[in-house]
């Protein structure tokens, strides 16, 4: 089974259940010595899927998920009817292999050797165990595809993942993750940014936990934390990581973490949902069961090839969800998270960093007659409006805005901007206006932005009317080629409402952007 990407139907349908038990044993030839209730024999059969994904190149020591595996099964044999030299052999067996995996810098020989002891021994437990032939036969094969990854693991070296690597760490910010107590799927999901983390959002999906779609511009608003691709890339990787908080104890069916990418198109009203694109569902390894307290669960999608479009919205959402759900306690797990992109550009020899660009509340841009009032600022994640002064000036920016930008670290030239202005409903306007958009390099040190030239461009002239959800977004893609950025600088984006008539008056919106930056060395 392919615990990378299973449906919920397929994970129902591998699991062992009450019928598929041997009562007591006499359906097969080898000994019945260990009984396992069908919740144990489900945890059990899981965890020897993570095991089979966590010894793996992809994951290099001392990072990597399998610790956490071992920290699993090392709940589970201790609520086993084991003897206890049996019970004191594995525990000593797993923690041998989590020291020296934690210890090893690479699959050292170290690692390799105490992780073999492990499966040796769990090839043993899987033959005495009161199951079916077909359970046990199937934990053997798990067992067995273990030892293969595990025989060639020293020869083979890592994945090398090309493109634009986008990592969006949430920091220390602790994200609120909910299921359904009838259904176990999720309720309640939330989007991993930069040092940030949304508030919990309300998400819906499919029977599989897969088709996640969620909706941004809901009534408190502050939850735009996406961005705008600036250029066409093909999505290759896609990586989660999740750390439980405080002092958790999971009881009943394992919970499991899990991490998509979810996209809206540039016309779409920012009322529409942003919906997760097939392919791209990580499930982190291992799931949550018992005392999971110094946890860490991960897992990475690699080998993608799935279209990204200029001026795509995206959003990395984390949800959990579960089976039998009536038994499981607690219904919401609190942690911290990070995700991360690899993109790949159309052109593969021109590799181009990615600025993501969200304004998280609604901008409010002011107008007169002729001219802006003010200025939207933006970064990643935050937004402020200061008091226009004129296009070429520069601006005096809430220095707030430090903790969400992100300094650029290769010389190059600005060569894409994609920009989007999602109009809040209920809003009338008397006159037309153009909605302006330009990038800026901002300097930390006094607060202070500077517009770089050949940067502005038009979104969409608005028509006077009133707006509704169904309003559809204006967007734009400026290509150009700006002066010379060098290591260090800080780039935000700023928009500006330009009055086209004799009226005054302003306009709300959730702002999404993208910048490309072509290094001098490509």
């Amino acid at each position: 089974m392919d615990r990378t990407n299973p449906s919920k139907e397929a994970l129902i349908s591998h699991r062992p259940h009450n019928a598929d038990l041997c009562k007591p044993c006499k359906k097969t030839k080898r000994p019945c010595l260990v009984a396992f209730t069908p919740l144990q024999a489900d945890i059990f059969e899981g965890l020897l899927d993570d095991l089979s994904i966590a010894i793996s190149n992809l994951f290099v020591p001392p990072t990597g998920p399998l610790p956490s595996v071992l920290k699993a099964l090392q709940n589970l044999i201790v609520e086993l009817p084991l003897t206890l030299s049996t019970q004191a052999d594995l525990l000593a067996a797993t923690e041998l292999a989590i020291t020296a995996y934690q210890q090893s810098d690479d699959w050292s020989s170290a690692a390799v050797a105490s992780t073999q002891i492990v499966l040796t021994d769990l090839y043993a437990l899987s033959l005495v165990a009161c199951v079916s032939s077909s359970v046990k036969d199937g934990w053997v094969i798990r067992v067995r595809n273990a030892e293969t990854n595990l025989s060639g693991i020293e020869s083979v070296l890592p994945p090398v993942i090309s493109g634009t690597t986008l990592t969006f760490n949430g920091g220390n910010q602790p994200m609120v993750l909910s299921f359904n107590r009838s259904t176990g799927l999720p309720t309640e999901g939330a989007i991993v940014g930069s040092g940030f983390v949304s508030q919990s959002i309300p998400v819906t999906t499919d029977a599989a936990a897969q088709n996640l779609s969620i909706v941004l511009a809901d009534n408190a608003g502050g939850n735009n934390y996406a961005f705008s691709m600036p250029e066409a890339g093909t999505l290759t990787a896609i990586s989660g990581i999740f750390f439980p908080s405080g002092n958790l104890i999971v009881n009943g069916p394992p919970i499991t973490i899990q991490a998509q990418l979810c996209r809206s198109f540039p016309d779409d009203s920012p009322y529409t949902p942003f919906v997760a694109i097939p392919g791209t569902a990580v499930q982190l390894i291992p799931s949550l069961s018992g005392n999971v307290t110094g946890f860490g669960c991960s897992n990475s999608l690699t080998g993608l090839n799935i279209p990204l479009n200029p001026e795509d919205r995206l959003v990395i959402v984390f949800s959990i969800f579960t089976e039998g759900a009536a038994t499981v306690d607690p219904l919401t797990i609190v942690g911290t998270a990070i995700g991360v992109l690899v993109i790949a550009p159309v052109n593969p020899a021109l590799t181009s960093p990615i600025i993501p660009i969200a304004s998280h509340l609604p901008v409010n841009l002011s107008f007169g007659p002729s001219t802006p009032t003010n200025f939207g600022i933006v970064g990643f994640g935050f937004s402020d409006n200061e008091p226009f002064q004129s296009f070429g000036s520069p601006i005096i920016v809430n220095p707030l805005i430090n903790g969400f930008t992100t300094p650029i670290t290769e010389a190059g030239t600005i060569t894409s901007v994609a920009a989007y202005f999602g109009i809040e409903s209920n809003q009338t306007l008397q006159s037309r206006i153009n909605i302006l958009v330009e990038v800026y390099l901002y300097t930390p040190a006094n607060s202070t932005a500077t517009p770089i030239g050949s940067t502005q461009f038009i979104l969409a002239t608005l028509q006077p009317g009133t707006f509704t959800t169904t309003s559809p977004g204006v967007h734009n893609i400026h290509i150009t080629s700006s002066p010379p950025l060098v290591p260090g600088d800080t780039l935000i984006m700023v928009f500006t409402a330009l009055g086209l008539g004799t009226t005054s008056g302003s306009i709300a919106g959730w702002v999404s952007g993208g910048i490309s930056i072509l290094p001098s060395s490509t």
